[in-house]
């Protein structure tokens, strides 16, 4: 039993109508919840705020809409004393709902029984300059890929349209000189991308780090220094394939290890994407915040 509880939602995420879906979850959840408030957010930000004003102040809460709300909500709660916030579970109602795929959820149905269940961890949430972010941070193409995603694509195709948008930036991909500093070393040269990832997936496409926890302290960071069909079907094959962490490790146009902070510089300013909001520019000062928010998540049976 949850003393209080918040289900905060956005009723403009993602392709679903959040409103039909509201019924079902109190009508399950109350009963294990002495005071349940719904607080409906109306504009950008606003999220943030009732998370940092009132994150300390309940056991649980539930956080009803896509990506961008719940990187308003991470945010809100960063500032609130560890040792006070409350229980996090995603209900998801975005387009791609990333996060939430890591923590094996992909239904508001599978939400309420990962509730129920009461299976929870705390888990790593990244930090970018003075912002934080649970999925990724990256600038390159991963950008190019939100900026299209945020135009028509999205709105006619839903998450198809991220997938749209992606393949169209791999066309004629823009390279950047960087600078990168990591905990151990250092990189330079140029790029097409350069991603940190603390979840599993991204554009609703898993990533090849099955080992990550994201309760280590550490992020998976990927330097992509070209880009193209042919790349993008080798990734596709060699994914599934039994040797895909052997390959990735080899592969001439990508590097990748582990890290737990990284300072990147470039040649000029580019935009970052941030949990797929477009707000930050390099220079970018990451750090990773070891099990700094406890998840609810579903046990895989």
């Amino acid at each position: 039993m949850y003393n209080r509880a918040i289900l905060l939602y956005n009723i403009k995420a993602g392709q679903d109508k959040i409103t039909d879906q509201l019924g079902d979850i109190v009508e399950q959840l109350a009963p294990h919840v002495h005071e349940f408030t719904l607080l409906q957010t109306l504009e950008k930000g606003e999220a943030e705020d009732v998370c940092s004003r009132l994150g300390s102040e309940v056991d649980l809460l539930l956080i009803f809409g896509g990506d961008g709300t719940v990187h308003e909500c991470i945010n809100g709660l960063m500032k609130v004393e560890e040792e006070k916030r409350p229980k996090v579970v995603i209900l998801p109602g975005g387009t791609c709902n990333d996060f939430a795929r890591s923590l094996n959820i992909r239904t508001v149905k599978e939400s309420i029984a990962a509730v129920l269940a009461n299976h929870s961890k705390k888990l790593d949430m990244g930090q970018v300059n003075d912002r934080y972010f649970s999925n990724f941070v990256g600038v390159g193409l991963i950008t190019e890929a939100s900026q299209a995603k945020e135009g028509h694509l999205k709105e006619k195709w839903g998450k198809l349209g991220y997938i749209m948008s992606a393949v169209q930036s791999l066309k004629d991909p823009t390279s950047f000189s960087y600078s990168l500093q990591t905990d151990t070393e250092s990189f330079e040269g140029e790029a097409v991308m350069i991603l940190a990832m603390n979840g599993h997936y991204l554009g609703t496409a898993g990533l090849f780090v099955q080992d990550n926890v994201m309760d280590d302290g550490k992020l998976d960071l990927y330097i992509l220094k070209e880009a193209g069909f042919s790349l993008l079907k080798n990734v596709y094959n060699k994914s599934r394939s039994d040797t895909a962490k052997e390959w990735l490790s080899q592969a001439e146009d990508i590097e990748v290890f582990r890290t737990n902070s990284l300072k990147l510089t470039t040649d000029q300013a580019q935009l970052a994407d941030s949990d797929g909001e477009l707000y930050l520019e390099t220079p970018l000062d990451v750090v990773i915040h070891q099990k700094a928010i406890e998840w609810i998540y579903l046990v895989e049976e």
